[in-house]
């Protein structure tokens, strides 16, 4: 008898720590795997947000439908796309974190920017749904907003100007020394955007640092994996020659990846161009290139 309530007590102890676990996802995630359901609106203007279409302008509702406590990610980069054509597509602009208890649905709302310029801005009775993820200069441009704190007219130019070819003149604003540094991505993205379709590659926007003997570099670096596998990331030289690993038969899941990397070496020479290459059972997923200057 005393054996049986041992085991009923550890039996009941076992469940409520279960049930008491949280489990973390990115909310893409949790919508797929039909652990919540979710509802993105437009909010129009707001006391809050006097513009309808980048700042706080999406609603958010989610309810969690597990026994669990659920920690959710939303992604900056995230993409929006509204039922209507008409409606302006959206992209989240700010990495945002939520935390619901089993059963509880919780209001947000989440800083996004317009990526259809020429169609209507996002209203209350406007839904959206989740999209894939941003995708090369776009996808580093919304980061590198965010690290500025640019969720104002100044990122939504930055934006409209890879999106919808704006001129980049027209990113300006009270803060100088952020409107240069979007304008100056934005040129640069442009430009090899052009050359990248000719050369089949992509230049990596960052800002090799010059040491006593090679240069160091770092940086983030996105693919997509098309199935589960090991991967290595690797740095070769113009000549196709292998210089330095990264890392090498490091899991990823299926799904977009990103990966920040640094790493510095004395092989990196003053005006030559390198590549990073992301290798998954044989197959490269992704090239990037770095020049030394």
């Amino acid at each position: 008898m005393k054996k049986l309530i041992t085991f009923v007590f550890s039996l009941v102890l076992s469940s409520c720590i279960f049930a008491g676990e949280t489990a973390s996802y990115t909310l893409f995630e949790a919508v797929q795997n039909k652990l919540v359901k979710v509802v993105f609106k437009g909010r129009g203007v707001t006391p809050e947000n006097s513009n309808s279409h980048y700042g706080r302008c999406i609603s958010l509702s989610i309810k969690n439908i597990t026994s669990q406590r659920l920690e959710l990610k939303l992604e900056a980069g995230r993409k929006l796309r509204c039922y209507k054509d008409s409606v302006q597509s959206m992209m989240v602009s700010k990495t945002e974190m939520f935390a619901l208890g089993p059963g509880n649905t919780s209001d947000f709302t989440i800083n996004a920017f317009c990526t259809k310029k020429n169609s209507g801005s996002p209203r209350p009775e406007n839904v959206y749904t989740m999209q894939g993820m941003a995708e090369g200069y776009l996808y580093e441009l919304v980061q590198l907003i965010e690290n500025l704190d640019c969720q104002n007219n100044l990122g939504q130019q930055a934006v409209w100007a890879l999106t919808d070819s704006i001129s980049p003149s027209n990113i300006s604003g009270d803060d100088a020394a952020k409107a240069k540094k979007l304008r100056d991505f934005v040129e640069f993205a442009i430009k090899h955007s052009k050359s990248e379709k000719a050369n089949g590659f992509n230049y990596d926007y960052s800002y090799p640092d010059k040491i006593y003997n090679g240069y160091k570099i770092k940086g983030e670096i996105n693919w997509d994996m098309p199935n589960s596998g090991t991967v290595t990331l690797s740095v070769y030289d113009s000549k196709g020659k292998k210089v330095a690993d990264i890392f090498t038969g490091v899991p990823f899941n299926t799904g977009f990846q990103a990966y920040d990397y640094e790493i510095a070496n004395n092989v990196f020479t003053e005006g030559n161009t390198y590549w990073l290459r992301v290798i998954s059972g044989g197959r490269q997923l992704k090239e990037v290139a770095v020049t030394m200057k």
